[in-house]
């Protein structure tokens, strides 16, 4: 088990177990925001888009895991509004929040 000292003759403090998840999770992130992006820029109607769906459900399982949970928030919205097929620009606009999330997390 990896530990860390602040002080000497202190006990140990454990390092984070899930900081090497969460690197992954925000590696995958870059992947996913890509696809976000294409989607966002395609012409067909948001609303009913299974792929959609599927990727903020996951986003929003995994972000909140991981502790990012603006991140997690904005896609659950996102996944609720497309579940409920709402209108076009209400999910573009949550499309859009969950985008712009990402990237400042990522940068």
């Amino acid at each position: 088990m990896n530990t860390a000292s602040n002080h000497p003759g202190a006990p140990p403090i454990p390092t984070d177990p899930f900081a090497p998840l969460r690197q992954r999770f925000l590696a995958r992130c870059v992947d996913q925001l890509a696809e976000l992006k294409a989607i966002a820029h395609q012409a067909a109607p948001l609303p009913g888009n299974d792929s959609l769906t599927r990727l903020a459900h996951s986003l929003a399982g995994a972000a909140g895991t991981f502790g990012f949970t603006e991140i997690s928030a904005r896609a659950s919205a996102l996944e609720t509004l497309l579940i409920e097929q709402a209108d076009g620009a209400s999910v573009r606009a949550a499309l859009d929040g969950l985008i712009a999330e990402i990237e400042r997390t990522l940068a």
